[in-house]
């Protein structure tokens, strides 16, 4: 499976006027609260435990980047208790890198995901993904999300190409 995605950061306007621009062409999901924690990751790998509204989730994902859209190959699981999981990681010397916390609303557009998030100590997003299943979607995939990011009125020179642990990691230091 590849995760296909973009970002782009906001201004509070810009995030205002989508959300009244999405509503027309998109149908609302769910609105979501997150909390993800990062354990040992590196540019290209990560290992998170994420909260989303009730539910616990682990995810390994390995990213790569082609002119600010993540190529990303990835692996979900159910998680019982992350709290549990986390002193397991704590316990076999696997430290906590970085936590994040997001707050925004999912909708649904055709084969897309369209997040709107205010990201604790970041800002504003919009993020855009689509999910495939074979590499030989990956360009037919690439074409649609930029297609869909123009008609929101951003282009591929818009794209955050830094991954939301690396603008984290920058904001600590």
């Amino acid at each position: 499976m590849y995760e296909i995605e973009a970002k782009v950061p906001l201004m509070q306007a810009d995030f205002q006027r989508l959300k009244k621009e999405i509503q027309k062409i998109a149908r609302h999901k769910e609105a979501v609260d997150i909390k993800d924690s990062y354990y040992y990751f590196s540019k290209n790998r990560s290992l998170r435990v994420r909260k989303k509204n009730q539910e616990n989730q682990l995810n390994i994902k390995n990213r790569r980047k082609e002119q600010g859209i993540e190529l990303n190959q990835e692996m979900e699981f159910p998680l019982t208790s992350a709290s549990g999981f986390h002193n397991f990681l704590k316990k076999i010397g696997i430290p906590l890198s970085i936590k994040k916390q997001k707050k925004g609303d999912y909708y649904h557009y055709k084969n897309f995901q369209i997040e709107l998030h205010n990201v604790a100590k970041l800002g504003y997003f919009l993020e855009i993904e689509t999910i495939i299943h074979s590499k030989s979607e990956i360009p037919k995939a690439k074409k649609a999300l930029r297609e869909l990011f123009s008609q929101l009125g951003f282009s591929p020179k818009d794209f955050e190409k830094r991954s939301y642990l690396q603008l984290l990691t920058e904001k600590v230091k």
